[in-house]
């Protein structure tokens, strides 16, 4: 039984230390934020199913490659993304979704703990405005245990994405 109670708390602290970073930058930026703990998740969805948060104020952050570069573009986690309107948008001539080898390298974590703040990556954000309906904002704190919550205002204040529509529902 110690080594279980060890283990969890070795686990515990990893994890504290890598939502500093983003917990660090609120509140370096005195920007009201709020952690939320959950069991492991890997995907958007299923955040909204294990916090019982709506679904469209769960964060969808994927990372984008376009023969200009990187950009994240977040999206209501029910719904996908428009490439071809992120494609327009940047006025690129290819795009595609990121390879898990381009999140690794680039962005120095793994797919499912991409924060939605593009410009701590220096690249551009895009958001859609389905976010606009919803008053905060659930996304990934770089843990697969823990989520940060923000006001939509907070957020648009602190990474000025761009504004667009981003999202589409599967046909």
């Amino acid at each position: 039984m110690p080594k279980k109670k060890t283990r969890k708390v070795k686990a515990t602290t990893k994890i504290k230390n890598k939502l500093s970073k983003i917990a660090k930058y609120l509140n370096e930026q005195r920007v009201k934020y709020k952690t939320i703990a959950h069991k492991v998740v890997y995907t958007a969805r299923d955040i909204a199913a294990t916090t019982k948060k709506k679904i469209n104020e769960i964060a969808k952050v994927v990372l984008v490659k376009t023969d200009k570069g990187f950009a994240l573009v977040i999206v209501p986690a029910g719904k996908y993304i428009d490439l071809a309107a992120v494609k327009a948008t940047l006025k690129a001539k290819k795009i595609a979704m990121a390879s898990e080898k381009d999140i690794a390298k680039y962005l120095k974590t793994k797919v499912g703990l991409i924060h939605p703040f593009g410009n701590l990556y220096k690249i551009p954000t895009l958001i859609d405005k389905g976010f606009a309906k919803a008053k905060k904002m659930v996304a990934s704190a770089e843990s697969y245990t823990e989520s940060v919550e923000i006001a939509i205002k907070d957020f648009e204040k602190l990474a000025q994405p761009i504004k667009g529509l981003f999202a589409k529902t599967k046909k």
